[in-house]
Protein backbone atom coordinates (compact mmCIF):
# COMPACT_ATOMS: atom_id res chain seq x y z
CA UNK A 1 0.00 0.00 0.00
CA UNK A 2 1.35 3.42 -0.89
CA UNK A 3 0.03 6.96 -0.64
CA UNK A 4 1.45 9.85 -2.64
CA UNK A 5 0.74 12.59 -0.17
CA UNK A 6 1.62 15.43 -2.53
CA UNK A 7 -1.17 14.24 -4.87
CA UNK A 8 -3.66 13.74 -2.05
CA UNK A 9 -2.80 17.13 -0.50
CA UNK A 10 -1.70 19.35 -3.44
CA UNK A 11 -1.12 22.38 -1.20
CA UNK A 12 2.02 20.63 0.11
CA UNK A 13 3.74 21.35 -3.22
CA UNK A 14 3.47 25.11 -2.93
CA UNK A 15 6.86 26.72 -3.41
CA UNK A 16 10.08 24.94 -4.38
CA UNK A 17 10.69 23.05 -1.15
CA UNK A 18 8.63 19.84 -1.36
CA UNK A 19 7.91 18.39 -4.78
CA UNK A 20 7.11 14.77 -3.88
CA UNK A 21 6.18 12.86 -0.71
CA UNK A 22 5.20 9.21 -0.58
CA UNK A 23 4.24 6.90 2.28
CA UNK A 24 4.37 3.14 1.77
CA UNK A 25 4.00 -0.09 3.71
CA UNK A 26 4.02 -3.79 2.94
CA UNK A 27 3.10 -7.01 4.70
CA UNK A 28 4.09 -10.45 3.47
CA UNK A 29 3.87 -14.07 4.55
CA UNK A 30 5.96 -16.56 2.61
CA UNK A 31 6.99 -20.15 3.16
CA UNK A 32 9.90 -22.37 2.21
CA UNK A 33 9.64 -26.10 1.83
CA UNK A 34 12.24 -28.66 2.72
CA UNK A 35 14.34 -30.27 0.02
CA UNK A 36 12.94 -33.09 -2.08
CA UNK A 37 12.78 -36.53 -0.38
CA UNK A 38 13.92 -35.06 2.96
CA UNK A 39 10.90 -36.21 4.95
CA UNK A 40 11.18 -39.97 4.56
CA UNK A 41 14.19 -42.07 5.58
CA UNK A 42 15.10 -44.86 3.18
CA UNK A 43 17.23 -47.96 3.54
CA UNK A 44 20.59 -48.11 1.80
CA UNK A 45 22.58 -51.08 0.55
CA UNK A 46 25.43 -51.76 3.00
CA UNK A 47 28.27 -53.95 1.73
CA UNK A 48 30.65 -53.40 4.67
CA UNK A 49 28.76 -55.91 6.83
CA UNK A 50 28.40 -58.63 4.20
CA UNK A 51 25.49 -57.05 2.31
CA UNK A 52 22.17 -56.00 3.71
CA UNK A 53 20.27 -52.77 4.26
CA UNK A 54 20.48 -50.03 6.90
CA UNK A 55 19.64 -46.40 7.38
CA UNK A 56 22.35 -43.90 6.45
CA UNK A 57 23.85 -41.06 8.51
CA UNK A 58 21.03 -38.63 7.73
CA UNK A 59 17.61 -38.69 9.36
CA UNK A 60 14.95 -37.65 6.88
CA UNK A 61 12.16 -36.25 9.00
CA UNK A 62 8.45 -37.06 8.37
CA UNK A 63 7.39 -34.36 10.87
CA UNK A 64 8.83 -31.39 8.96
CA UNK A 65 6.58 -28.39 8.43
CA UNK A 66 7.21 -25.46 6.07
CA UNK A 67 9.47 -22.67 7.26
CA UNK A 68 7.46 -19.44 7.50
CA UNK A 69 8.69 -15.89 7.04
CA UNK A 70 6.60 -12.93 8.17
CA UNK A 71 7.77 -9.50 7.06
CA UNK A 72 6.45 -6.01 7.41
CA UNK A 73 8.03 -2.82 6.14
CA UNK A 74 7.19 0.86 6.36
CA UNK A 75 8.90 3.69 4.56
CA UNK A 76 8.71 7.16 3.13
CA UNK A 77 10.23 9.05 0.20
CA UNK A 78 10.87 12.77 -0.17
CA UNK A 79 11.98 14.89 -3.11
CA UNK A 80 12.95 18.41 -2.13
CA UNK A 81 14.18 21.56 -3.88
CA UNK A 82 13.22 20.40 -7.39
CA UNK A 83 14.66 16.93 -6.75
CA UNK A 84 18.06 18.33 -5.76
CA UNK A 85 17.63 16.44 -2.47
CA UNK A 86 16.04 12.97 -2.45
CA UNK A 87 15.50 10.93 0.71
CA UNK A 88 14.25 7.35 1.13
CA UNK A 89 13.79 5.89 4.64
CA UNK A 90 12.74 2.28 5.29
CA UNK A 91 12.19 0.24 8.45
CA UNK A 92 11.90 -3.53 8.09
CA UNK A 93 11.15 -6.40 10.45
CA UNK A 94 11.34 -10.08 9.47
CA UNK A 95 10.32 -13.02 11.66
CA UNK A 96 11.38 -16.54 10.62
CA UNK A 97 9.60 -19.44 12.31
CA UNK A 98 10.05 -23.22 12.14
CA UNK A 99 13.35 -22.72 10.37
CA UNK A 100 14.52 -25.81 8.53
CA UNK A 101 18.10 -26.77 9.23
CA UNK A 102 19.84 -29.57 7.37
CA UNK A 103 22.76 -31.64 8.70
CA UNK A 104 21.81 -30.77 12.28
CA UNK A 105 23.76 -32.74 14.90
CA UNK A 106 21.36 -33.93 17.55
CA UNK A 107 21.49 -36.88 19.92
CA UNK A 108 23.02 -39.99 18.38
CA UNK A 109 20.32 -41.84 20.30
CA UNK A 110 18.07 -41.05 17.35
CA UNK A 111 20.05 -43.62 15.38
CA UNK A 112 21.36 -40.97 13.01
CA UNK A 113 24.33 -38.61 12.94
CA UNK A 114 22.77 -35.75 10.94
CA UNK A 115 19.17 -34.58 11.07
CA UNK A 116 16.83 -32.34 9.11
CA UNK A 117 14.70 -30.47 11.63
CA UNK A 118 12.56 -27.42 12.33
CA UNK A 119 14.88 -26.06 14.98
CA UNK A 120 14.00 -22.50 15.91
CA UNK A 121 13.02 -18.97 15.04
CA UNK A 122 14.92 -15.75 14.41
CA UNK A 123 14.12 -12.07 13.96
CA UNK A 124 15.90 -9.59 11.73
CA UNK A 125 15.10 -5.89 11.80
CA UNK A 126 16.74 -2.66 10.79
CA UNK A 127 16.58 0.69 9.08
CA UNK A 128 17.87 1.78 5.68
CA UNK A 129 18.34 5.38 4.61
CA UNK A 130 19.26 6.40 1.08
CA UNK A 131 19.95 10.05 0.28
CA UNK A 132 20.94 11.76 -2.96
CA UNK A 133 22.06 15.40 -2.98
CA UNK A 134 23.07 17.66 -5.86
CA UNK A 135 24.86 20.61 -4.20
CA UNK A 136 26.08 22.18 -7.47
CA UNK A 137 24.51 22.05 -10.91
CA UNK A 138 25.46 24.40 -13.76
CA UNK A 139 25.73 24.09 -17.51
CA UNK A 140 29.29 22.76 -17.42
CA UNK A 141 29.59 21.34 -13.90
CA UNK A 142 27.49 18.94 -11.83
CA UNK A 143 28.21 17.35 -8.44
CA UNK A 144 26.01 14.58 -7.06
CA UNK A 145 26.55 13.13 -3.61
CA UNK A 146 24.85 9.91 -2.44
CA UNK A 147 24.63 8.09 0.91
CA UNK A 148 23.29 4.62 1.68
CA UNK A 149 23.02 3.82 5.40
CA UNK A 150 22.03 0.47 6.94
CA UNK A 151 21.70 -0.55 10.58
CA UNK A 152 20.56 -4.13 11.16
CA UNK A 153 19.94 -6.18 14.30
CA UNK A 154 19.13 -9.87 14.59
CA UNK A 155 18.29 -12.31 17.35
CA UNK A 156 17.82 -16.05 17.88
CA UNK A 157 14.38 -16.24 19.48
CA UNK A 158 14.20 -19.97 20.12
CA UNK A 159 16.13 -23.23 19.87
CA UNK A 160 15.20 -26.73 21.04
CA UNK A 161 15.41 -27.06 24.82
CA UNK A 162 18.09 -29.77 24.56
CA UNK A 163 20.31 -27.72 22.19
CA UNK A 164 22.31 -25.08 24.13
CA UNK A 165 24.22 -24.08 20.97
CA UNK A 166 23.66 -24.59 17.27
CA UNK A 167 26.69 -23.95 15.08
CA UNK A 168 27.42 -23.78 11.38
CA UNK A 169 30.00 -26.52 10.88
CA UNK A 170 31.55 -24.82 7.84
CA UNK A 171 32.65 -21.91 10.05
CA UNK A 172 34.75 -24.14 12.34
CA UNK A 173 37.92 -23.39 10.43
CA UNK A 174 40.69 -23.29 13.02
CA UNK A 175 40.99 -23.85 16.75
CA UNK A 176 37.88 -23.75 18.89
CA UNK A 177 35.98 -20.83 17.38
CA UNK A 178 32.90 -21.11 15.20
CA UNK A 179 29.71 -19.41 14.12
CA UNK A 180 27.54 -20.66 16.96
CA UNK A 181 24.05 -19.54 17.89
CA UNK A 182 22.49 -19.48 21.34
CA UNK A 183 18.98 -18.50 22.33
CA UNK A 184 18.74 -14.76 22.95
CA UNK A 185 21.99 -14.06 21.10
CA UNK A 186 22.55 -12.67 17.60
CA UNK A 187 22.57 -14.88 14.51
CA UNK A 188 26.07 -13.56 13.74
CA UNK A 189 27.76 -14.49 17.02
CA UNK A 190 31.19 -16.05 17.49
CA UNK A 191 31.28 -18.86 20.05
CA UNK A 192 34.64 -20.12 21.29
CA UNK A 193 36.82 -21.09 24.21
CA UNK A 194 37.74 -18.17 26.43
CA UNK A 195 38.96 -17.01 29.83
CA UNK A 196 37.29 -17.95 33.08
CA UNK A 197 36.02 -14.88 34.92
CA UNK A 198 34.56 -14.04 38.29
CA UNK A 199 31.10 -12.59 38.80
CA UNK A 200 32.48 -9.09 38.10
CA UNK A 201 33.89 -10.17 34.73
CA UNK A 202 37.56 -10.13 35.81
CA UNK A 203 39.88 -12.78 34.37
CA UNK A 204 40.85 -15.52 36.84
CA UNK A 205 44.59 -16.16 37.26
CA UNK A 206 46.14 -19.46 38.34
CA UNK A 207 48.07 -18.67 41.58
CA UNK A 208 50.68 -21.34 40.75
CA UNK A 209 51.63 -20.01 37.29
CA UNK A 210 50.38 -16.43 37.02
CA UNK A 211 48.58 -17.41 33.79
CA UNK A 212 44.87 -17.09 33.02
CA UNK A 213 42.51 -20.00 33.61
CA UNK A 214 40.94 -21.23 30.38
CA UNK A 215 37.18 -21.69 30.03
CA UNK A 216 36.95 -24.70 27.67
CA UNK A 217 33.29 -24.14 26.81
CA UNK A 218 31.79 -22.68 23.65
CA UNK A 219 30.24 -19.39 24.73
CA UNK A 220 29.44 -16.20 22.83
CA UNK A 221 32.70 -14.21 22.67
CA UNK A 222 31.86 -11.80 19.86
CA UNK A 223 29.33 -10.56 17.31
CA UNK A 224 30.27 -10.20 13.65
CA UNK A 225 27.38 -7.87 12.85
CA UNK A 226 28.53 -4.23 12.46
CA UNK A 227 26.92 -1.28 14.22
CA UNK A 228 26.16 0.16 10.79
CA UNK A 229 27.41 0.23 7.22
CA UNK A 230 27.40 3.16 4.83
CA UNK A 231 28.18 3.65 1.17
CA UNK A 232 29.29 7.13 0.10
CA UNK A 233 29.20 7.87 -3.61
CA UNK A 234 30.53 11.04 -5.26
CA UNK A 235 29.92 11.84 -8.91
CA UNK A 236 31.40 14.94 -10.54
CA UNK A 237 31.09 16.04 -14.18
CA UNK A 238 32.90 18.95 -15.81
CA UNK A 239 32.14 19.35 -19.51
CA UNK A 240 33.23 16.02 -21.02
CA UNK A 241 35.12 14.77 -17.96
CA UNK A 242 33.43 12.57 -15.35
CA UNK A 243 34.83 11.42 -12.01
CA UNK A 244 33.08 8.94 -9.70
CA UNK A 245 34.25 7.40 -6.43
CA UNK A 246 32.60 5.00 -4.01
CA UNK A 247 33.66 4.83 -0.35
CA UNK A 248 32.62 1.95 1.90
CA UNK A 249 32.38 2.68 5.63
CA UNK A 250 31.76 -0.08 8.17
CA UNK A 251 31.55 0.67 11.89
CA UNK A 252 31.87 -2.06 14.50
CA UNK A 253 31.62 -5.83 14.30
CA UNK A 254 34.09 -8.43 15.59
CA UNK A 255 36.55 -10.61 13.66
CA UNK A 256 38.17 -13.87 14.75
CA UNK A 257 41.80 -13.57 13.62
CA UNK A 258 42.64 -17.25 13.25
CA UNK A 259 45.66 -16.37 11.14
CA UNK A 260 47.19 -14.48 14.06
CA UNK A 261 46.43 -17.37 16.40
CA UNK A 262 48.23 -19.81 14.09
CA UNK A 263 51.24 -17.51 13.75
CA UNK A 264 51.36 -17.01 17.52
CA UNK A 265 51.51 -20.76 18.14
CA UNK A 266 54.38 -20.95 15.62
CA UNK A 267 56.23 -18.08 17.31
CA UNK A 268 55.90 -15.88 14.23
CA UNK A 269 53.27 -13.38 15.35
CA UNK A 270 53.99 -9.86 16.56
CA UNK A 271 52.43 -10.98 19.84
CA UNK A 272 55.60 -12.99 20.50
CA UNK A 273 58.07 -10.20 19.66
CA UNK A 274 58.36 -8.98 23.28
CA UNK A 275 58.58 -12.46 24.85
CA UNK A 276 61.62 -11.42 26.95
CA UNK A 277 59.63 -8.69 28.69
CA UNK A 278 58.15 -9.61 32.10
CA UNK A 279 54.49 -8.65 32.57
CA UNK A 280 51.68 -9.06 35.08
CA UNK A 281 48.42 -10.22 33.52
CA UNK A 282 45.50 -8.11 34.67
CA UNK A 283 43.03 -10.16 36.68
CA UNK A 284 42.32 -11.70 40.08
CA UNK A 285 43.68 -14.89 41.60
CA UNK A 286 41.57 -18.02 41.49
CA UNK A 287 42.14 -18.58 45.20
CA UNK A 288 38.63 -18.93 46.53
CA UNK A 289 38.20 -15.19 47.08
CA UNK A 290 37.52 -14.34 43.43
CA UNK A 291 33.80 -13.74 43.96
CA UNK A 292 34.07 -11.90 47.26
CA UNK A 293 33.98 -8.14 47.79
CA UNK A 294 37.81 -8.07 47.94
CA UNK A 295 39.29 -10.51 45.42
CA UNK A 296 43.07 -10.92 45.38
CA UNK A 297 44.57 -8.81 42.62
CA UNK A 298 47.17 -10.63 40.53
CA UNK A 299 50.77 -9.45 41.08
CA UNK A 300 52.64 -12.49 39.70
CA UNK A 301 55.12 -11.48 37.00
CA UNK A 302 55.47 -13.80 33.99
CA UNK A 303 58.19 -13.81 31.31
CA UNK A 304 56.75 -15.57 28.24
CA UNK A 305 60.18 -16.73 27.04
CA UNK A 306 60.46 -18.95 30.12
CA UNK A 307 56.79 -19.99 30.11
CA UNK A 308 55.83 -21.45 26.75
CA UNK A 309 52.19 -21.96 27.78
CA UNK A 310 51.81 -18.16 27.99
CA UNK A 311 51.26 -18.28 24.21
CA UNK A 312 50.25 -21.89 23.57
CA UNK A 313 47.43 -21.83 26.15
CA UNK A 314 45.85 -18.61 24.84
CA UNK A 315 42.18 -19.39 24.12
CA UNK A 316 40.42 -18.26 20.96
CA UNK A 317 38.79 -15.35 22.81
CA UNK A 318 42.22 -13.67 22.87
CA UNK A 319 42.13 -13.49 19.06
CA UNK A 320 38.59 -12.14 18.68
CA UNK A 321 39.29 -8.52 17.70
CA UNK A 322 36.52 -6.22 18.88
CA UNK A 323 34.85 -3.27 17.17
CA UNK A 324 36.62 -3.49 13.84
CA UNK A 325 36.08 -0.46 11.61
CA UNK A 326 37.09 0.28 8.07
CA UNK A 327 36.90 3.00 5.47
CA UNK A 328 37.87 1.85 2.01
CA UNK A 329 37.80 3.37 -1.44
CA UNK A 330 35.94 0.66 -3.31
CA UNK A 331 36.49 2.24 -6.71
CA UNK A 332 37.35 5.48 -8.44
CA UNK A 333 36.77 6.03 -12.13
CA UNK A 334 37.72 8.84 -14.53
CA UNK A 335 36.22 9.01 -18.01
CA UNK A 336 36.20 11.37 -20.98
CA UNK A 337 33.42 11.66 -23.55
CA UNK A 338 34.55 12.29 -27.13
CA UNK A 339 31.11 13.49 -28.23
CA UNK A 340 32.53 16.68 -29.79
CA UNK A 341 34.84 14.69 -32.05
CA UNK A 342 32.15 12.37 -33.44
CA UNK A 343 29.24 14.79 -33.69
CA UNK A 344 29.65 15.34 -37.47
CA UNK A 345 29.55 11.70 -38.52
CA UNK A 346 26.78 9.10 -38.21
CA UNK A 347 28.69 5.83 -37.94
CA UNK A 348 29.76 6.09 -34.28
CA UNK A 349 26.99 7.11 -31.87
CA UNK A 350 29.01 7.29 -28.63
CA UNK A 351 32.71 7.14 -27.77
CA UNK A 352 34.42 7.49 -24.39
CA UNK A 353 37.60 6.36 -22.63
CA UNK A 354 37.89 5.43 -18.96
CA UNK A 355 40.26 4.27 -16.24
CA UNK A 356 39.02 2.60 -13.04
CA UNK A 357 40.96 1.69 -9.88
CA UNK A 358 39.54 -0.66 -7.25
CA UNK A 359 40.45 -0.88 -3.55
CA UNK A 360 43.20 1.72 -3.64
CA UNK A 361 42.71 2.89 -0.04
CA UNK A 362 41.97 0.97 3.19
CA UNK A 363 41.93 2.61 6.63
CA UNK A 364 41.21 0.15 9.47
CA UNK A 365 42.02 -0.75 13.06
CA UNK A 366 42.22 -4.46 12.18
CA UNK A 367 45.63 -6.06 12.77
CA UNK A 368 45.29 -8.59 9.94
CA UNK A 369 45.62 -8.22 6.20
CA UNK A 370 42.02 -7.17 5.50
CA UNK A 371 38.94 -7.07 7.75
CA UNK A 372 36.58 -7.89 4.84
CA UNK A 373 37.05 -11.61 5.39
CA UNK A 374 34.92 -14.67 4.85
CA UNK A 375 36.51 -17.98 5.73
CA UNK A 376 34.13 -19.83 3.44
CA UNK A 377 32.12 -19.52 0.24
CA UNK A 378 28.45 -18.75 -0.27
CA UNK A 379 27.89 -22.52 -0.33
CA UNK A 380 27.73 -22.53 3.47
CA UNK A 381 24.55 -20.42 3.21
CA UNK A 382 23.15 -18.24 5.97
CA UNK A 383 25.64 -15.66 7.24
CA UNK A 384 28.43 -18.10 6.36
CA UNK A 385 31.93 -17.55 7.75
CA UNK A 386 31.86 -13.77 7.46
CA UNK A 387 34.18 -12.43 10.18
CA UNK A 388 36.41 -15.53 10.31
CA UNK A 389 39.95 -14.87 9.10
CA UNK A 390 42.14 -17.91 8.59
CA UNK A 391 44.68 -17.60 5.80
CA UNK A 392 42.62 -14.95 4.01
CA UNK A 393 44.47 -12.50 1.79
CA UNK A 394 43.65 -8.85 1.25
CA UNK A 395 41.41 -7.72 -1.58
CA UNK A 396 43.78 -7.01 -4.49
CA UNK A 397 44.26 -3.56 -5.99
CA UNK A 398 43.17 -3.57 -9.62
CA UNK A 399 43.32 -1.04 -12.45
CA UNK A 400 41.16 -1.25 -15.55
CA UNK A 401 41.15 1.02 -18.58
CA UNK A 402 39.38 0.89 -21.88
CA UNK A 403 37.11 2.43 -24.49
CA UNK A 404 33.32 2.34 -24.69
CA UNK A 405 31.57 2.89 -27.97
CA UNK A 406 28.30 2.17 -29.78
CA UNK A 407 27.45 2.23 -33.46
Amino acid sequence: VSLIMTDILPFLKKGDVLSYWKLRSSLALTARLNGAYSNQSVLQNVRSSGDGFAYGFTNLNPFLVPEKQKTYEIGTEFRLFKSRLNLDITFYNTLNEDQIVENFRSSYGTGFVLNTLNVGSTRNKGIEIAASITPVQTKNFRWNFGLNFNRMRNEVLSLPANVPEFYIADTWLYGNARGGLVQGGPTTSITSYGYQRNNAGQILINPATGLPVTDALFKVRGDRNPDFTMGINNSLRYKNFSLTMLWDWRMGGDVFNGTNMFLTLQGRSLKTADRFTPRVIEGVLNDGLQNTANPTKNTIAVTPYFSQSYFTAMPEEEFVEKNINWLRLRDISLSYNFSNLISKQKFIKTLSAFVTCNDLVLITNYSGADPAVNGNTAGSRGVGAMGFDYGNIAVPVSINFGIRTSF
